[in-house]
């Protein structure tokens, strides 16, 4: 967790420094950049992107939880890659005007061993229990929301600077499937006797939901190539899981503008959490799981 706090500090830090020295270079008298015209109908924006993921929470299966506590390169150094550790994302937007459709998807495949998980809730054995688990992930998350832009405002941060507020409302489907795997050894002590047994336990389960959410978002255009968004949102609400909420902010840099498509770099950092579970007892399934971290794409928008 030390290392991914110095790494959200670093980015956060990247970010302010991006807006500040962008902000200087628009007071200083320099000539006024060549803004090319609006696009008239419809834009579309896709940015595939790399999730440096890190993982706060616990995953019950079958009654069984694990939990976990690990930065991304905690992960990376006890996971192999991409046998056991695999993603894909991208963000996408439509828009036409003030109105836009927004999407985000995820596909995520984690497998953590046990030296950075920890297990609990275990079968009961009378005498000293020793257990190492394992938990593999299988994740698909998929947002799809409309957006509105209800304010707009020029020069509010820096002369010749635009920001613009959008209210959206959709919903995120989940579809996971979780795998612990647990070894375990007991000792049962008998007066003067020990019985010591050794096994090998798998639970395995797989789940789906849906959860409605509204949120906001801010974009502002720090200068004619730099670009800022801020966005969160909340969910689920007892429709799916109990609660999940969203933040991103992301930083933009236009590095390349052909005739039919504009490139952008793109830093910034990412946290998503939900707390979902169905079933009872033995047959409880439990995703209570704050996934957070930087990410870094290309943006292309034609």
């Amino acid at each position: 967790m030390g290392v991914m706090k110095n790494l959200f500090v670093g980015a956060v830090a990247l970010v302010a420094i991006g807006v500040s020295v962008v902000a200087h270079a628009a007071d200083m008298p320099t000539k006024a950049p060549i803004t090319p015209p609006p696009i008239e109908g419809w834009t579309f924006t896709l940015t595939p992107y790399f999730w440096a993921l890190s993982l706060n929470g616990s995953t019950t299966v079958k009654g069984r939880t694990t939990d976990v506590d690990a930065g991304f390169f905690d992960i990376l150094e006890h996971t192999q890659f991409p046998k056991d550790l695999f993603e894909l994302a991208a963000l996408g937007e439509a828009r036409y005007g003030r109105f836009a459709l927004l999407t985000d998807i995820v596909y995520i495949k984690a497998g953590l061993g046990a030296s950075i998980t920890r297990s609990r809730g275990t079968d009961a054995i009378n005498g000293t229990v020793g257990a190492s688990a394992g938990l593999k992930i299988w994740l698909v998350e998929a947002q799809f929301a409309a957006a509105y832009e209800i304010a707009r405002w020029s020069g509010l941060f820096s002369p010749g600077s635009t920001t613009a507020l959008d209210l959206y409302a959709g919903g995120r489907a989940w579809w996971q499937r979780g795998e612990v795997n647990l070894a375990a050894s007991g000792t049962l002590n008998v007066i003067d006797l020990s019985l010591t047994r050794e096994g090998f336990l798998s639970a395995t389960k797989s789940v789906s939901w849906f959860d409605p959410l509204v949120g906001a978002r801010i974009r502002h255009q720090l200068a004619p190539t730099w670009n800022f968004v801020l966005s969160g949102d909340v969910g689920g609400f007892g429709v799916g899981s109990k609660f999940s909420w969203q933040a991103l902010a992301l930083l933009e840099h236009e590095i390349y503008r052909s005739k039919t498509a504009t490139w952008s770099a793109m830093l910034g950092y990412k946290a998503l959490s939900v707390d979902y579970s169905r079933g009872s007892g033995l047959s409880l399934y439990e995703f209570d799981m704050t996934m957070h971290g930087p990410i870094f794409g290309l943006t292309a928008r034609f």
